[in-house]
This record gives C-alpha cells, sequence and structure tokens, in this order.
C-alpha cells in the first residue's frame, strides 16, 4: 500500500475505533484510565524515607520531624555545584529556624564518614547531615532537594536552583503550625545538680550556649548543652557534632551552670537551703 495512503488512512482508523469504543464501551474505557490517574494522584511522605544515620549536628529521626516542614538536600563531597549551595541551605535554615522548618542534608555519594565529615567543617554546614538516606522517588544527578509539608507530605523534589523551590518552601512554611516550645524533664544526680529532682524546662534553643565544660579526666570540652534527659546531658560543638556525657562526671561548677540553666529558681532554692 502507497505510503501517503496509508497516513491518511490511518488517523480516521484511530478516530473511528474511538468514537465506537465511547458509545458502546464507556464503561471500559474508564477501566482503563482509573489506575492511570490513581498513580498520578499517589502522594508520596517523608515516613516513606530512610534516614539513615546522622553523621553531624542534631540526631534526625521521624519522631523529631514529626509536624515539622521539612527540606531534605541530597548532595555529595564530589560534586562541586552542591558545595556551592551549601551557604544557601545554611542561610534558608537560619531564616526559617523560628518557623519550625527542618533542613537536613543526606549525603548521596561513595565517600567515608570522615570524608563527609571534613567537608562538612570545610563548607560550615549549620544543619543535620545523614548518610545512607533514601527514599521512594527516583532523581538523577545532585544537587537535588525535597521539601515536604508539616504533615509530611512532599510538596516539591528537583534542583534546589528550580524556579519553584522558593514557591513551595514558602507555602510549607507558610502552612506549618506555630511550633511550640517543648518540655522535657530531667532527674539530675547529685547536690550541685539540683539534689536529684525532677526539673522541667521550656525552650527550643540550648540550653546553655557554647563554654568550655571540664570533663570527669580534667580535661577542657567546648560545646554547647542542647539538653539534659535521665542525667545525661546532649551537647554539640562548633563543627556540627553532637555526644552525650553524665552530667555527674562535670565539675561542680559545670552542675550548677546546668542546674541554673534547667531552673533558675530551683537552682537558688537550693543555695539558700545550703546556706541555711
Amino acid at each position: 500500500m502507497d505510503e501517503a495512503v496509508l497516513q491518511d488512512i490511518l488517523p480516521r482508523f484511530i478516530l473511528i475505533n474511538f468514537v465506537t469504543l465511547m458509545k458502546f464501551k464507556p464503561a471500559l474505557l474508564l477501566a482503563l484510565l482509573l489506575p492511570l490517574t490513581a498513580q498520578a494522584e499517589e502522594k508520596v511522605t517523608l515516613s516513606q524515607f530512610q534516614l539513615g544515620k546522622t553523621l553531624s549536628g542534631t540526631p534526625v529521626t521521624q519522631e523529631s520531624l514529626k509536624g515539622k516542614p521539612v527540606v531534605m538536600e541530597f548532595w555529595g563531597v564530589n560534586c562541586g555545584p552542591c558545595l556551592a549551595h551549601m551557604p544557601m541551605f545554611n542561610s534558608i535554615a537560619k531564616r526559617y529556624d523560628s518557623k519550625g522548618l527542618v533542613v537536613v542534608g543526606a549525603h548521596a555519594q561513595q565517600a567515608t564518614d570522615e570524608e563527609i565529615l571534613e567537608k562538612v567543617k570545610a563548607t560550615k554546614v549549620k544543619f543535620p547531615v545523614l548518610q545512607s538516606a533514601n527514599g521512594p522517588v527516583s532523581f538523577s544527578g545532585i544537587p537535588h532537594s525535597f521539601i515536604f509539608g508539616a504533615d509530611g507530605t512532599m510538596l516539591f523534589h528537583g534542583h534546589p536552583d528550580d524556579k519553584d523551590f522558593e514557591k513551595f518552601l514558602r507555602q510549607a512554611v507558610k502552612e506549618a503550625p506555630a511550633p511550640t516550645a517543648t518540655t522535657s524533664t530531667s532527674t539530675l544526680p547529685g547536690a550541685a545538680a539540683g539534689k536529684g529532682k525532677s526539673i522541667s524546662t521550656l525552650g527550643n534553643g540550648p540550653l546553655v550556649p557554647e563554654r568550655t565544660w571540664t570533663n570527669a579526666e580534667g580535661k577542657p570540652v567546648a560545646a554547647a548543652l542542647m539538653s539534659v534527659s535521665n542525667g545525661q546531658g546532649k551537647f554539640r560543638r562548633k563543627d556540627g557534632t553532637v555526644f552525650n556525657y553524665a552530667v555527674n562526671k562535670l565539675s561542680s561548677t559545670d552542675q550548677e551552670i546546668i542546674t541554673t540553666a534547667l531552673d533558675p529558681k530551683a537552682a537558688k532554692d537550693s543555695k539558700d537551703s545550703d546556706s541555711n
């Protein structure tokens, strides 16, 4: 058959069969289209992502991210554009911290923990960095950003320079509920740490800004105290690394500082009682 004739007949054949299908088999057509619609509307949530382990910064878990807008940035130590974007994400983390936004860096290349931490320090990353994080969404190339609303729904994924990145970032922050102060209860051992009483404190920032503490070996340790739980202090160094240390192994002066930070009134009452 002549090619020109075939090109003329084929569109008519397709149109006639489509009209016939619409006339006699609408249910069949609907059945064919429904799976495609369902697939397009299927939403992706943060809970479907494996977060891996936290290499630096405040430990990140699904529980710690619950109810917060999140930006997850996939990057790599050998990716020049990724490293160039670190100041941008530092700025975003600082700008929206009061809104509850959490920025997380998910490393996505082959590298040792030491190599990753070296780049984190060199680029002065101020947000938590994860190793081995992954999710259900396939993508090629980094940097690659994911934005999640406070309800965990993915709002955006793509390059951080994409024109829609900022739009969905603002949407995630705008729709997030106002952050509330969290209450933590700690039992501190020893007379200089509240005499074993349960002490509660309210706040979102560090309990004690970065200072030099003295450990059990008499060695100085520079870090900020983030929280206290069951006698264990959670400390963060300037490079973002986090570690735990028993409060009762610190110097008596350090313990008094922690007690005062947790509950100034309790600390004052303790001193008054000791003086009597």
